[in-house]
């Protein structure tokens, strides 16, 4: 069964920049690399899901090479 949360958003960020320690952010990678991002994808998604979030917002991720995949994988999960 889902955790419960206090925030109804979950945020999708590609680099580490702030120092938020917020439970609702969700760094994909250290230092932008695409590569490792996409390794994450799958595992953040799931990570989210099992808190119980039920939006997610995501940080604009550049749509080249691997970052085209990301891209679509996440519209392809908005659309469900």
């Amino acid at each position: 069964m889902p955790k419960k949360n206090n925030h109804g958003e979950a945020f999708i960020l590609i680099k580490k920049k702030r120092k938020k320690t917020d439970k609702n952010y969700f760094y994909l990678s250290k230092t932008k690399n695409l590569k490792e991002a996409a390794k994450n994808l799958y595992k953040t998604l799931r990570k989210i899901k099992k808190n119980g979030y039920k939006q997610i917002a995501v940080e604009k991720i550049p749509n080249i090479q691997i970052g085209e995949a990301i891209n679509d994988r996440l519209m392809r999960a908005s659309k469900k």
